[in-house]
C-alpha cells in the first residue's frame, strides 16, 4: 500500500469533525503539568487511519522519556483534517506542536500563529546538526522573511527521485510476442493488442490503459500529463501547468505539447483503449482494479510509486518499469521524467510549534527529541524490538512484519507514522531494510537516463517555496479561473473531442484570468528560493547522486 504523502490527496472531513477537534486543539486550558510535575506538552497529529492510537505506541513512551514531558496527543486522520485545519487556523487556536497538518501556504498567510525557531536553535542541537549537515533542509524551512516557522523530515538516502513511475504488463507483451514500447505510437500499438489479443489467455475483458483520476482543480500524482515528459518538459507537484527549464518558470497548458497530448489521448479514447472510469473513479476503485482478480491481472499499463503498491504483490511481478516515452521516433527534445524528489527527500514543515505553547522549554525539547536517530527511526518504522532491532549507534535493522496477514508497508503504518514522521535519516545511518521498503530503488533506476537530461539547479519548480502573504493572494485569485476551466477542457476533449476547434478560445481565456500574472509570480517565488539555496551552497545535482 502506498504512503499517504506520496500520494497527496486529502478528503474534507465534516464540519462536526472539525469542531470537535477544534474545541480541544489550543495551548491554552486545563492544568500544564502533571500531578507529579511533568510539563504536559499538546501535540496534534495528523496520521494515516491505520495507525494504532498513539498512546498505545510503545515508542511514543521513550519520546516522553527523551523530552522530559507528558505529551497529550490529539489525534486526527488525514481524510478529516482539511477543515479541521482551516476551523483552527481561523480561531488562531492551534496547539503546542503540529505534525503534519500544516504547509507553505499556511506559514504565509497564518506566520503569526507559529513560533519562529530560527531564534531557539540553541535550544535544538539535533535540529541545527541537521541543518548543518543538510543545508536545503534549512532552505526548505524558511520562508521569505527569514524566519523558521517549522521543522522537516530529512531522509534522502531512502527516497526516490520521484513518486510517479510508470508500468506495464511484461507477461501480456510475452504472451502476444510485443516488446516494451519506446515511443506514443508504439505504445497505441500495444494497447491495441492489449484490447483485442487476449493478453491473459483467458478471454476476459481487460483495460488496456489506466490513470489516477484527475482533480476538478488541478493534476495530481499518477495522471496522464505525465507523458509530457516526452517533450522535455519536467513535472513538477507545484502550481497547475507550471515548470520551469534553464532558470525560467513556464507554463505547459497553452503549449503545443499540451495539446499534442490530448489530441493523442482522444485518439486512444475513441479506440477504447483508456478505462471508462478513468475521469470519475476514486482512489480505492482505481487501485482495486489494478489488483485483478487472483493471480489474473485486468490493466496493461497505468502509474505508480510500485508496482506491487498498485497491482498487489501477487500481480505486481508482472509488471515492468518504462522509462520516458519519446512522443515520436527520431525527435529532438531529449525525454525527462517527472521530478518531486526533492519534496520526498526533504518535507517542509512537518512540526510547527505555536507562538505560545503552554511550556516552551518542554515542547522544544519534544521536538528536538524527534531528530535524534533512535527516536527518527521510531517514529518512522516502530518501536525497537517490535518493529526496528537497534544493533548499535545510528545502526538499525528493520524488521518483517510480526502480523503475517499485513505487509511491510501496512504494518509500517500500523505502528509508526511512517514518512509522515518528522526526523532525520542521516547520510551515514546504516538503516537495513525489508525487500518492499527498497523496492522502488530498482524502479527509480529505470529512469537514469531521463535524468541525466534534467539539471536539478535549473530545471525544477521546486516543491515547498515559500510565498508573502501578497504572492500567495494573487495566485489563489487567478487560480480559480485557470484551475477549472484548464480541469474540464481536459477532461471534456479526451472524452467527447473539441480540442482542434476551440484551442484559440481556450488559450485566450486562460490568458484573460490572468496566466502571464501567475507566471511571473511563481518567477518572483521561484527567484527568491533559489537565491537562497545559492546562498548557503546548495546544489542538487550533487545531492541526488
Amino acid at each position: 500500500m502506498m504512503k499517504t504523502s506520496r500520494r497527496g490527496f486529502l478528503a474534507l472531513g465534516t464540519a462536526a469533525t472539525a469542531a470537535a477537534g477544534l474545541a480541544a486543539c489550543g495551548s491554552g486550558g486545563g492544568s500544564s503539568t502533571t500531578a507529579d510535575g511533568k510539563p504536559i506538552v499538546k501535540v496534534q497529529v495528523v496520521k494515516d487511519s491505520r495507525t494504532a492510537k498513539m498512546s498505545d505506541l510503545a515508542w511514543t513512551k521513550s519520546l516522553e522519556e527523551a523530552a522530559g514531558c507528558s505529551i497529550q496527543w490529539l489525534e486526527t486522520p488525514s481524510a478529516s483534517w482539511d477543515q479541521q485545519k482551516k476551523a483552527s487556523l481561523a480561531a488562531g487556536d492551534v496547539a503546542d506542536i503540529t505534525i503534519g497538518g500544516f504547509g507553505s501556504g499556511d506559514m504565509a498567510d497564518f506566520g503569526s500563529l507559529f513560533m519562529d525557531l530560527k531564534p531557539e536553535l540553541g535550544s535544538l542541537p539535533n535540529v541545527q546538526a541537521m541543518f548543518d549537515a543538510e543545508p536545503y533542509a534549512q532552505v526548505v524551512s524558511t520562508t521569505t522573511d527569514g524566519k523558521i516557522l517549522g521543522t522537516p523530515t530529512v531522509a534522502r538516502s531512502i527516497t526516490a527521485r520521484s513518486s510517479n513511475h510508470m508500468f506495464i504488463n511484461k507477461q501480456w507483451l510475452d504472451n502476444l510476442g510485443l516488446e516494451v514500447p519506446t515511443t506514443w505510437a508504439e505504445l497505441e500499438t500495444v494497447l491495441e493488442a492489449f484490447k483485442d489479443g487476449d493478453p491473459t489467455g483467458t478471454g476476459a475483458a481487460v483495460i488496456p490503459l489506466d490513470f489516477n483520476a484527475p482533480g476538478t482543480d488541478g493534476f495530481g500524482l499518477f495522471n496522464p500529463n505525465l507523458l509530457l515528459s516526452s517533450r522535455g518538459i519536467t513535472v513538477s507537484s507545484g502550481a497547475l501547468g507550471m515548470y520551469a527549464k534553464d532558470g525560467v518558470v513556464k507554463n505547459y497548458l497553452t503549449d503545443p505539447a499540451y495539446k499534442e497530448l490530448i489530441v493523442f489521448l482522444r485518439r486512444l479514447w475513441e479506440k477504447g483503449l483508456i478505462s471508462e472510469e478513468a475521469f470519475t473513479h476514486d482512489w480505492s476503485a482505481y487501485t482495486s482494479t489494478a489488483k485483478g482478480d487472483g493471480d489474473v491481472a485486468k490493466v496493461g499499463v497505468s502509474w505508480m510509486w510500485t508496482p506491487s503498491d498498485i497491482f498487489g504483490s501477487t500481480l505486481g511481478p508482472q509488471y515492468v518499469t518504462i522509462p520516458a516515452l519519446k512522443a515520436e521516433a527520431g525527435q529532438s527534445e531529449r525525454t525527462v521524467w517527472t521530478y518531486n524528489g526533492d519534496d520526498l527527500a526533504y518535507q517542509a514543515n512537518r512540526a510547527v510549534v505555536s507562538a505560545n505553547p503552554g511550556n516552551k522549554k518542554a515542547t522544544l525539547a519534544l521536538v528536538d527529541a524527534f531528530y535524534s536517530a533512535d527516536m527518527t527511526v521510531q517514529m518512522r518504522y516502530g518501536a525497537f524490538d517490535t518493529c526496528v532491532t537497534r544493533n548499535g549507534d545510528n545502526d538499525y535493522t528493520v524488521l518483517e512484519p510480526a502480523d503475517s496477514t499485513k505487509n511491510a508497508s501496512d504494518w509500517q503504518f500500523t505502528n509508526a507514522l511512517a514518512d509522515g514522521a518528522p526526523g532525520w535519516i542521516r547520510p551515514d545511518m546504516v538503516l537495513n531494510l525489508p525487500a518492499e521498503h527498497t523496492e522502488y530503488r530498482e524502479v527509480d533506476a529505470v529512469y537514469e537516463d531521463n535524468y541525466a537530461n534534467i539539471d536539478l539547479n535549473q530545471d525544477v519548480l521546486y516543491s515547498n517555496m515559500p510565498t508573502t502573504p501578497e504572492q500567495s493572494r494573487t495566485l489563489s485569485k487567478n487560480a480559480t479561473g485557470i484551475n477549472q476551466n484548464a480541469m474540464s477542457k481536459f477532461a471534456q476533449w479526451i472524452t467527447q473531442g473539441g480540442v482542434e476547434a476551440e484551442w484559440d478560445d481556450y488559450v485566450a481565456s486562460l490568458e484573460a484570468n490572468n496566466l502571464a500574472e501567475s507566471i511571473a509570480v511563481q518567477q518572483e517565488i521561484y527567484d527568491a528560493y533559489k537565491a537562497q539555496m545559492d546562498e548557503l551552497g546548495v546544489d542538487l545535482n550533487s545531492l541526488s547522486e
